[in-house]
């Protein structure tokens, strides 16, 4: 069965079902199993299938229509309000979640009516699907209108704020979601790096799982409130000396950040399922093991589709938090690699091609069919990801003199469009360095108004795709004058910026050696310099001051004016043809 998690918006074809007077309302095919198909309602919606490239979510999900507005109207046998909401909804701004808004983006703003948190904001979209019709409804007014220069963020759109508004309006307990959206608006955002610690409040298991622990941000939005929460516990600090002296050299991380795929995911699956088991397992195997980062992996173990794929590689602890907890793990096997070679996991999204096999993954779980996915690996695994604006040599191409398809843009797009098997050229090798000239939007507009002029050499098509190639030589004319120069720009600036960086670094090394020296009386009681850079006890005084000022001169050195007005000039250039 497919369907679609929570609002995520996909872009290829699935089934869905909605009212036929209310086009835009999509309900995926899980919430229709779960909430709609048993009841009397279920004849007033319509099955449909949306293309591919037709970008969907689901409408159902939001807690006003799930948990308020459809229990009434099963219960009463009408949907009346809920097609007033349906049709409302459709025109309110999307949320930008806890992204700065600027005023111009329209979004209208609700506050709190007493200002019991101050500055306290929701957006309409948050307003309408979480909080109108609730308890906490008549505790919200219309915000003041946002000035021209300010930027205001969406505090609903925080997890645990927008799981908290829900659950706290259900008991109607204001002062307990008062008092827990003050706290999480309070904490530091998390950023998933080593810090001390006793830098913030962590949350560890309660049944021991050593090296997991959570901040107290992540925990609220990822554990409170949920049915796991009581399976965490405030990790108590020691205080004694001992273990003060023992914490000088420690460092922690934030296992639930969202950058921890594996364990985030595994957490959401637990949820999911109702079953801690499915998070503690994993977190048992994903805390003893080297971290799934863009460092890679040596002498790990690895996973790879069944069948085997010498080119795609999941790591233990990805199989374990991600594929396993799915229940997809075994459409894979271990495999044998290397153990001294450095290994990158291909769920890491780190990896290259990360982005579209996890699309890809998405979209075979949502249409129920996984071969979907283990096919597309079969395929590409082995090809090179686009290098887009990069020069490649000694490679295979497609499509035509001076227009050029790199093997990832001829699998992926090209091959399926109707002119793709006539393009004269097909895995011709150069061993001169080219581009690729099908990855940008613009170029794939035009390949595709050459494929619809008319059948494949008819003279409509003939004189469709001359004005592609002639457009794709002028196109490489033109990046051949503008983007290796500024690729040299860009390439000269940060030498010099991390000259000027190692020459800072070196002030403050002999700064350091001149303070030492005056204080211990170790000088020669005479002054060093000149009067541009000062007079000094030491001559290390000296270049400390030296270094300075050659900080300050390759700092400027590297953002000349002239050097920004040529990059944006070259830059205007490129932008016309790309």
């Amino acid at each position: 069965m497919d369907f679609v998690h929570q609002g995520r918006v996909v872009d290829y074809s699935l089934y869905w079902y909605r009212l036929p007077d209310i086009p835009d309302f999509l309900v995926c095919t899980k919430c229709h199993a779960n909430e709609i198909e048993s009841t009397q309602l279920a004849s007033q919606f319509e099955k449909i299938k949306r293309l591919d490239n037709e970008s969907s979510s689901c409408s159902f999900w939001r807690p006003r229509v799930k948990e308020i507005m459809w229990p009434q109207a099963v219960r009463t046998g009408n949907m009346d309000a809920m097609r007033l909401f349906m049709k409302k909804r459709g025109s309110v701004k999307p949320c930008k979640g806890a992204n700065p808004t600027a005023a111009t983006e329209g979004i209208t703003w609700y506050g709190m009516s007493n200002s019991e948190i101050d500055g306290f904001a929701t957006c309409e979209a948050c307003y309408e699907d979480r909080i109108v019709g609730t308890p906490f409804e008549s505790k919200f007014s219309p915000h003041r209108q946002q000035p021209a220069n300010e930027t205001w963020s969406c505090d609903v759109a925080l997890l645990y704020i927008s799981r908290a508004v829900v659950k706290m309006a259900q008991q109607n307990d204001w002062a307990g979601f008062v008092a827990g959206a003050t706290r999480r608006l309070s904490l530091p955002k998390c950023e998933g790096r080593e810090v001390r610690p006793n830098s913030c409040t962590w949350y560890t298991p309660r049944g021991k799982i050593d090296n997991m622990q959570a901040c107290e941000a992540c925990y609220m939005d990822r554990v409170a409130l949920t049915r796991f929460e009581r399976e965490f516990g405030v990790y108590e600090m020691k205080t004694d000396f001992d273990s003060w002296m023992q914490s000088l050299g420690q460092y922690w991380t934030c296992k639930l950040h969202e950058t921890n795929l594996p364990l985030v995911w595994a957490m959401e699956n637990a949820i999911e399922q109702r079953d801690w088991c499915v998070f503690s397992s994993s977190a048992e195997v994903a805390c003893r093991l080297p971290p799934c980062t863009a460092n890679g992996i040596i002498r790990g173990n690895w996973w790879t589709i069944q069948g085997g794929c010498d080119n795609f590689d999941i790591c233990e602890t990805c199989y374990t938090s991600i594929l396993r907890t799915s229940g997809v793990g075994h459409f894979f096997e271990p495999a044998k690699r290397n153990l001294e070679a450095t290994l990158i996991c291909d769920f890491c999204v780190s990896s290259p091609r990360f982005k579209q096999y996890i699309r890809m993954y998405a979209k075979s779980v949502d249409q129920g069919v996984f071969s979907y996915y283990l096919d597309y690996v079969r395929t590409f695994a082995s090809v090179p990801v686009c290098p887009v604006l990069k020069t490649v040599e000694k490679t295979h191409w497609w499509g035509y003199p001076g227009a050029l398809f790199c093997h990832d843009c001829y699998l992926s797009f090209v091959i399926n469009t109707k002119l793709g098997s006539s393009v004269p050229i097909k895995e011709g090798f150069d061993e001169r360095p080219q581009i690729c000239q099908i990855w940008s939007s613009r170029m794939r507009t035009m390949w595709l108004q050459a494929c619809d002029a008319g059948a494949p050499g008819s003279p409509e098509s003939d004189a469709k795709v001359n004005e592609f190639t002639e457009f794709a030589n002028e196109r490489l004319k033109i990046y051949t004058q503008t983007i290796p120069q500024m690729d040299f720009i860009r390439g000269m600036k940060q030498i010099k910026m991390q000259a000027a960086m190692n020459q800072g670094l070196v002030s403050v090394m002999y700064q350091g050696m001149d303070s030492l020296l005056s204080i211990s009386g170790a000088t020669d009681g005479n002054l060093h310099g000149n009067s541009q850079l000062g007079w000094h006890d030491t001559t290390q005084g000296v270049q400390s001051a030296q270094a300075y000022q050659n900080m300050q001169a390759g700092f400027a050195n590297a953002n000349r004016a002239d050097e920004w007005m040529q990059l944006f000039q070259l830059e205007q250039i490129w932008k016309q043809v790309e």
